[in-house]
């Protein structure tokens, strides 16, 4: 779970730069600064920080206060990965166009999908900490 953690936050660093990517790589977008920063910017560095605090505390073992904040902090990347993947729903239905080009569509469009696969899986299979410990042997 932990390795799932440091690919999302990085899944989350790389969703950051695709409006600032594009344009050099003649994938450019006319879409607003605003937009690009709404839609890439605060999504990918919600994932980045949750995702790498989730993977920092399953490091350090927290222990029973992990379940509930692990839990937060997936439900909260996949928040930001459904917010990138909605976003990003137009686009995808506009690809092709001589204003959408599909290099940049796939381009911008691609880590908000990945994102909340990975963000779902994380927040379904986390473990729920039920108040209830198991009885110690020995």
């Amino acid at each position: 779970m932990r390795r799932a953690l440091i690919v999302l936050a990085l899944l989350g660093v790389w969703s950051v730069f695709p409006p600032y990517l594009g344009p050099p790589l003649g994938l450019e977008l006319d879409v607003a600064a605003k937009v690009e920063i709404v839609d890439h910017v605060v999504p990918g560095v919600v994932v980045a920080l949750c995702a790498g605090l989730a993977a920092l505390l399953m490091r350090r073992g927290v222990g029973a206060q992990l379940d509930a904040i692990g839990l937060a902090l997936t439900s909260l990347c996949f928040l930001a990965g459904l917010w990138q993947a909605a976003t990003h729903a137009p686009l995808v239905l506009d690809g092709g166009g001589s204003e959408t080009p599909w290099g940049a569509v796939l381009l911008h469009a691609s880590p908000g999908p990945v994102i909340l696969a990975i963000a779902l899986a994380l927040t379904l299979t986390a473990p729920v900490a039920d108040g209830a410990q198991a009885p110690r042997s020995g």
